[in-house]
């Protein structure tokens, strides 16, 4: 059986993806005293209140869903909103009916108090979001407070902030100039970041490309492949039992274990490779190389040669199946990690996509009920419900790589014809960060295909290796 028709076959006998019950949140509250007022015009008229709270640092803003509701009614963004049993539901296109005190400057004492940040549930016009959140406590007149940033992408506002006052034109949507955002410091925050149009070549923008750094668990990435280069090869079959091995049952039952094995247990090759990408099971991962090349260090050599075969630059080097970081056998131990550029994983991703497109199939699943272990999994890659069109790829984080985000979208340009839009986010701060930076970076991506295709100019050219490094020595 073709390998392909093989995975397809084998993914649609598993369970049906069941949701997974949210955890009912506590009362539990936290205390804001940065707050701040913010004043929002819309359409040049008189300017509204907005309440704003400034989490942990200065301009990381969340904004009253109540205020910008009630700002919003009578122009083209509006949008109703309710707020019953911890569940926030938007819907555009209708006036807001108030409930009273929307509009309100914060009290004198200049504290305020919400539950703790959380994905609370958001619904828009039916469609689930994953946003970190504020929500305000008890029952009565219950506010919902959202980043700005991430308000505006959902609502396509175009919105300008400074000063303590916002501007908003109600007949205008959301575009982002991520090169003037640049020399303001926008990238600096990651180690590095890119995004480009994987059918093309063609990048958009990037910062950092060919710096080398940890990936942390987009190293499965690879490791798919390699996977699936064995299966087209004959050597494993996707339909195969596995028996986990005591390599993959010890590190299960570590801090950086995902799903709990015993030596011995048999899975199969579909549900380790949904448990793989889908959670990150980094036991799951190791399992698979085992049973692909005979021991995991011989899974590795394969990896690195693949590297080389496919042109990636010596900044790209595997030391394991996973991502997790690793000690050197010698007195002196030192952690080493899997390592590449931003560029190389572009890359990496474009002939993934090109080799073995059905691992959309599994990236792309929100939930997924692994029959071999008895549970359903969620994936870690929460742009598959903020972004239509996001077809996965992979998450990672470890404490020197950061939060890492490889995402591929499908977008049509304006002529209708399809491309996979691919952003490679390395080294954000913490998982929200990496998300709203993954999603900014991809809007721009959008922004440009279209604009491009519109224009007649046609795909961009591709910027080549060499073109990368001489504008990392100038500044990009």
């Amino acid at each position: 059986m073709n390998v392909r028709k093989e995975l397809a076959a084998l993914l649609l006998a598993l369970c049906l993806a069941l949701p997974l019950a949210r955890p009912a949140h506590a009362e539990a509250t936290v205390t804001h005293q940065q707050l701040e007022n913010l004043l929002l015009s819309v359409d040049g008229n008189d300017p509204r209140t907005v309440r704003t709270i400034h989490y942990s640092y200065d301009y990381n803003r969340y904004v009253s869903l109540r205020d910008m509701a009630a700002a919003l009614s009578g122009t083209a963004k509006h949008f109703d909103l309710s707020i019953a049993n911890d569940q926030v539901t938007i819907t555009t296109g209708r006036d807001y009916t108030p409930v009273g005190g929307e509009g309100e400057p914060f009290p004198d004492t200049g504290v305020y108090e919400t539950r703790p940040l959380a994905l609370y549930l958001i619904w828009l016009d039916g469609r689930e979001l994953h946003y970190q959140s504020f929500l305000s406590p008890g029952a009565d007149r219950r506010d919902c407070f959202m980043s700005l940033t991430d308000l505006a992408m959902q609502l396509d506002l175009s919105l300008e902030v400074s000063a303590g006052s916002m501007r908003l034109n109600s007949r205008e949507g959301f575009t982002i100039d991520l090169d003037t955002l640049r020399e303001g410091g926008f990238y600096y925050e990651i180690h590095s970041g890119l995004v480009g149009d994987a059918t093309t070549g063609a990048i958009y923008t990037a910062w950092e490309p060919m710096l080398s750094v940890p990936i942390a668990s987009t190293t499965k990435l690879m490791s798919f492949v390699i996977i699936m280069d064995a299966a087209a090869n004959g050597e494993i079959a996707l339909s195969d039992s596995v028996t986990i091995p005591e390599e993959a049952a010890r590190l299960s039952r570590t801090a950086d274990g995902v799903i709990y094995m015993e030596a011995g247990q048999v899975s199969n090759v579909t549900d380790l490779l949904c448990a793989m990408l889908v959670l990150s099971s980094n036991e799951s991962a190791t399992a698979l190389a085992v049973h692909t090349c005979g021991s995991e260090a011989a899974f590795v050599e394969r990896m690195n040669r693949k590297a080389q075969a496919l042109g990636l630059s010596e900044g790209t080097v595997f030391y394991n199946c996973n991502g997790l970081p690793v000690y050197t056998d010698n007195l002196a131990a030192t952690k080493v990690q899997n390592r590449m550029s931003a560029y190389d994983m572009f890359e990496l991703v474009r002939y993934l996509l090109s080799a073995y497109p059905e691992v959309t199939r599994i990236t792309s699943l929100r939930t997924v009920t692994l029959e071999s272990f008895g549970v359903t999994i969620a994936n870690t890659n929460t742009l598959l419900y903020n972004l239509p069109g996001v077809v996965g790829l992979k998450t990672g984080t470890t404490n020197m790589s950061g939060a890492c985000l490889v995402t591929a979208m499908e977008a049509q340009d304006a002529k209708g014809d399809v491309h996979m839009l691919v952003s490679v986010e390395f080294g954000a701060e913490d998982s929200t960060v990496r998300t709203t930076l993954s999603e900014e970076m991809l809007r721009y991506g959008l922004q440009m295909l279209r604009e491009q295709s519109a224009s007649g100019a046609g795909a961009a050219v591709p910027i080549d290796a060499e073109e990368l490094i001489r504008a990392a020595l100038r500044g990009f």
